[in-house]
């Protein structure tokens, strides 16, 4: 007992050291923070097992605590950063260029090709539509904008044509029209051009030769063509094979680092003496921080090569992103509409198979532009508030799915504070070339400066996978 008494003695100037680095970081969640560096000081709380006396001797460890003990500082500033590192789903990566495979999911819908202008009998004279005449087509040719999709012996579907005659007994000819769906089956494909046999619809004049034969019906130029399920014959063993997704692409782990002298994490490390607190030294690694999350979040991506040193530039995840959702009439105007919030809502969770939950990162202005939707403001009074993290979270449950809202604070440096971004974290991973680590630097033998350093570092990068799942919110300009 009068060990751990005094273990607890010599601990105590440091714990109020500590202290005081909690005061002057008003976001930091005190309670996980105290936790965290008592088990790091080998200070025993209730129900501690041998974690710390582990931790000496594993570097994996050591480099969690260094990890989680950067995300608790400041962790509201850094939203994206702290969240990720709380899930703790890093992927080790085995160089600085790291290639991966980004999936996305085959379009289910596609158009009319418009610069199509034949009359469709024949593959050299694609049409982009097609009115029936005295000639009746049991085939047509046509042009579609994303041929890359399409393949022999797909189906596909013409939704609410106009049809003769009556529903189920549709004929040329016959009196009156109705509206109804016209299945097809594509017979050929070449470039951009499918050749499509009708599979139901519409049938021949009576007493003409095509009378028992389904004819290519009227339809327009601005008709969807819906893809459906191939239909392969009773010997078919094999299909086409879809090369167009996945894609190989490349990501750059950018290697980051900040220099810190006496540094904080020396002092919150396991020592027999005791050290004083610079603000400085927080500053150092909170500037760290908010760097990173902004390279992960607009980095360009690239490298550099000179001789034999290489420098790598990461790629921020919004270049990944293909999907924009507007709002506001533009010429500045930031006004969200309620149709404006529920197309949001629709279009993030609608159509592309990802999680039902999705965090949104919102700038301020964004934020404050939401507010002003009667609909969100019925939704917030029932959100739930989740602060664990250091990061105030705000939970919605809407019709469509569970939207995570989280203030994006750098957005309003970076030129974002009127846009945000919609991510499905499950499809967001993290990639390590170097984990969160800390190297010691000489510079009293070096002869450079009468001082300890040490030199925070992680050579890492973000990729996104299925990127349909994520999208930006931006004014209209």
């Amino acid at each position: 007992m009068k060990k751990q008494m005094k273990k607890i003695a010599l601990w105590l100037p440091l714990m109020a050291a500590f202290a005081l680095m909690l005061a002057l970081l008003p976001d930091t969640d005190a309670c996980s923070v105290v936790m965290a560096f008592a088990g790091i000081a080998g200070i025993p709380l209730a129900g501690e097992t041998a974690t710390t006396r582990t931790a000496e001797k594993s570097e994996e460890l050591l480099q969690e605590d260094i990890s989680q003990s950067v995300t608790m500082m400041m962790p509201a500033r850094t939203p994206l950063d702290t969240i990720l590192r709380s899930m703790k789903r890093s992927q080790k990566a085995a160089s600085q260029k790291i290639g991966y495979y980004q999936a996305a999911y085959k379009p289910i819908r596609d158009a009319l090709d418009a610069s199509a202008s034949g009359n469709g009998a024949n593959v050299g004279s694609p049409a982009k539509s097609f009115t029936y005449s005295d000639t009746e087509m049991t085939q047509i040719f046509v042009g579609v904008a994303s041929p890359d999709i399409w393949r022999v012996h797909d189906t596909l579907l013409m939704r609410d044509l106009t049809l003769p005659g009556v529903k189920g007994a549709a004929i040329i000819g016959g009196s009156g029209t109705h509206k109804d769906d016209v299945m097809f089956y594509v017979a050929s494909k070449s470039g951009n051009t499918l050749e499509l046999v009708p599979v139901g619809g519409v049938k021949g004049k009576a007493g003409a030769a095509n009378a028992d034969k389904f004819v290519v019906p009227d339809f327009s130029a601005d008709t969807v063509l819906i893809r459906m399920g191939q239909a392969k014959s009773e010997l078919a063993i094999s299909t086409d094979p879809f090369a167009m997704y996945p894609s190989l692409s490349w990501q750059y782990c950018q290697n980051f680092m900040a220099q810190i002298e006496e540094s904080t994490f020396h002092r919150i490390t396991k020592k027999e003496v005791n050290w004083g607190f610079s603000n400085f030294e927080a500053v150092n690694i909170l500037s760290m921080k908010m760097e990173m999350e902004l390279s992960m979040l607009f980095g360009m991506g690239g490298e550099i090569v000179t001789g034999n040193d290489r420098t790598y530039f990461t790629r921020g995840i919004t270049r990944d992103i293909d999907r924009v959702l507007n709002y506001g009439t533009g010429s500045g105007d930031r006004t969200v509409s309620k149709d404006d919030y529920n197309t949001w809502l629709k279009e993030v969770f609608d159509g592309n198979n990802g999680s039902t939950n999705r965090m949104l990162f919102a700038g301020s202005g964004l934020l404050k532009a939401i507010a002003q939707v009667d609909e969100f403001q019925k939704q917030l009074s029932s959100t739930e508030k989740k602060s664990g993290l250091g990061v105030e979270i705000r939970t919605i449950h809407t019709n469509f799915g569970t939207l995570d809202i989280v203030l994006a604070p750098l957005f309003r440096d970076a030129g974002w504070e009127d846009c945000g971004l919609i991510l499905d974290l499950e499809h967001v991973s993290k990639h390590e070339f170097v984990p969160m680590s800390v190297t010691n630097l000489d510079l009293k033998k070096s002869g450079q400066k009468n001082a300890d350093a040490r030199v925070i570092q992680e050579v890492s990068a973000l990729t996104l996978r299925y990127p349909d799942c994520h999208a930006i919110i931006k004014p209209k300009a």
